[in-house]
């Protein structure tokens, strides 16, 4: 089973997505056709999950549907409490630092398409993202759903005074750049290595006014087990697959045999078939697999 039809991507922003596209006057059937449900209660089911590939066809109707901006009108729309459990231990949290950190340490909680890392300069924090899956449709709506959505948690915690110093986006400059512009109060750098957002150190020392020590604990405490559970859930298989086709993608034009990418990872060549095997395909089918998807993502940016 490739990674990206593997069931363990949260449904928060399916169910987002689903409601917002009922109110455009999207089909329920046709909704629930491309996340493959009988039914789209099934949705709000606490352990309910979805693959890559999932989402991938319900943003394509979308986009069809003409949304270009999907990306940007979801974001807006998420808000602290979108994020569950998660969302309301960072609501907990003392300050504006300690609620990041909870959800750099639990995101993959929440409807996560991006593996999160934080970088930190003398007077910057910087959120930076990579995409886990490089589908054409996820690639244009994640990181702008990233970074919105950051944006408007960013706002609920501090105000709607608050914008980045600056974001970065992996792909090219859309046909809506003035709204995102309009919206995010601060220069845009298009086609980067990898999406960022920067915002001013001295912010993470403010207080939340619902901050509770208690409560925070406690939510912790599930948010621990939870994310316990789903990466019971996943075993960690899909983590390899990811850095084998991170491994594959970093050189245009040039493939790496096995050997090479063994050694990149660290690791010999026999823990690495290993490792494939048990998430059950192997190097060669990755290899296709990259191939297939970038030269997908090559035709939808001609499009």
């Amino acid at each position: 089973m490739h990674i990206t039809q593997q069931r363990h991507i949260p449904a928060y922003i399916a169910i987002v997505l689903v409601e917002w596209a009922i109110k455009m006057g999207v089909s329920e059937q046709q909704l629930a056709a491309c996340l493959l449900v009988d039914d789209l209660k099934l949705l709000y089911v606490d352990d309910c999950r979805l693959a890559a590939d999932d989402y991938e066809r319900l943003l394509h109707l979308l986009y069809k549907q003409g949304f270009a901006d999907l990306g940007l009108l979801i974001g807006i729309q998420v808000n602290v409490s979108s994020y569950g459990v998660l969302g309301h231990a960072m609501l907990s949290a003392p300050t504006v630092g300690e609620a990041i950190k909870y959800g750099l340490d639990y995101y993959r909680l929440t409807s996560s398409f991006m593996r999160l890392e934080a970088l930190e300069q003398p007077e910057q924090f910087i959120i930076c993202a990579q995409l886990d899956y490089p589908l054409p449709a996820l690639a244009q709506f994640a990181p702008e759903e990233l970074i919105c959505g950051f944006t408007h948690v960013a706002r609920q915690l501090m105000g709607e005074d608050f914008s980045p110093l600056f974001v970065h986006f992996i792909g090219q400059q859309p046909s809506y750049h003035h709204a995102l512009q309009d919206y995010l109060r601060c220069p845009i750098y298009y086609q980067q290595a990898d999406c960022q957002f920067s915002m001013d150190k001295r912010l993470l020392s403010l207080p939340l006014k619902t901050a509770n020590a208690l409560t925070a604990k406690q939510l912790l405490i599930l948010c621990q087990q939870l994310l316990a559970e789903q990466q019971h859930h996943v075993l960690r298989v899909d983590e390899i697959v990811q850095r084998v086709q991170q491994q594959l993608r970093a050189s245009p034009n040039y493939w790496p045999s096995m050997p090479e990418v063994a050694k990149r990872l660290a690791m010999s060549e026999r823990t690495l078939r290993r490792k494939l095997q048990a998430a059950q395909t192997d190097f060669q089918e990755q290899v296709e697999l990259v191939r297939q998807q970038l030269a997908k993502q090559l035709l939808a940016n001609k499009r």
